[in-house]
């Protein structure tokens, strides 16, 4: 469900009782790594080195047991939930059809509390959106302490954005991960460190965050941030946004944290809202029925 106000969400909110993620399982956080490497060309050693770029071979299969979506799986209703999720999106980014918003084109992730599926709806948007025939996709983890989204595909000890952050020599496309999946790239979350915050919110990270904007003109860019109830990051964040979706648990999220985390973003940028582990978001028998009749 992917709204641009608060106030519709009430009733379902109160209505929806606790139920599995859309289209799959809940936002899992200590996952094993699902993700291999192939080096491009030797690393001079050390930390990391930025000279070693690899492809990072994201385990579909696998990814697809834990319930998220595959570059495969397009005629289910978890494919069809994503394309009402990202066409919006899409459009705010680019200007078709919809105002053109300022940097549409980076989109924040993230919930009012821990646990509500935002690293399961970073991935699963990421994907959806690496589908599409004129876009290209970086997926940026900004959640230094969980690194969920990083864990998940297998890109927990590399380079990342906190890296890039604190040390001036380098540069941004030194931490950035090319995929399996042609179209898309990811950013790690790098190191953890106790002033991401200031780092966030540095005139450094507003130059990083303005090429990753306009460096490729083709590129949608969705950063997995932590909950804006739990941490200041989000917020900080969300300075740089052109535009923030909030997930909401069905069922479980208090409507007075929703407006609470919502209170804390700008409402004259783009604001949608996912219903998550919601049953009823679509007819599953309409979408079951008519992708299966016609396979």
């Amino acid at each position: 469900m992917l709204g641009t106000e608060v106030s519709g969400l009430e009733k379902e909110i109160g209505r929806q009782g606790e139920g599995q993620a859309s289209g799959g399982a809940e936002e899992k956080e200590n996952t094993n790594m699902v993700t291999g490497f192939h080096e491009m060309h030797s690393s001079t050693g050390g930390h990391r080195s930025a000279t070693l770029k690899r492809i990072c071979s994201i385990d579909f299969a696998q990814l697809k047991q834990l319930g998220f979506l595959g570059p495969n799986d397009q005629r289910s209703r978890q494919a069809e939930e994503y394309r009402t999720i990202k066409r919006p999106l899409l459009y705010n980014a680019f200007g078709k059809g919809a105002a053109l918003g300022e940097q549409g084109n980076l989109i924040q992730v993230t919930s009012a509390m821990p646990g509500e599926g935002k690293t399961f709806t970073s991935i699963n948007l990421a994907i959806s959106m690496a589908m599409e025939q004129d876009f290209t996709v970086l997926l940026v983890d900004t959640d230094d302490v969980r690194c969920s989204c990083s864990r998940l595909l297998g890109v927990e000890d590399s380079v990342g954005l906190v890296d890039v952050l604190q040390d001036p020599k380098l540069e941004l496309s030194d931490a950035i991960v090319p995929t399996n999946l042609p179209r898309l790239r990811l950013l790690p979350a790098g190191r953890s460190s106790g002033n991401v915050p200031e780092l966030l919110g540095s005139e450094r990270m507003q130059h990083l965050v303005q090429e990753m904007s306009r460096r490729y003109a083709d590129r949608i860019v969705i950063f997995d941030s932590p909950p804006l109830l739990a941490t200041s990051q989000s917020t900080i964040l969300a300075q740089f946004m052109g535009q923030v979706l909030v997930v909401v648990e069905a069922g479980k999220t208090p409507l007075q944290a929703v407006l609470d985390s919502v209170a804390q973003l700008n409402r004259d940028k783009p604001i949608g809202m996912v219903l998550n582990k919601s049953p009823q978001v679509f007819k599953s028998d309409y979408y079951g029925g008519y992708y299966g009749h016609y396979q």
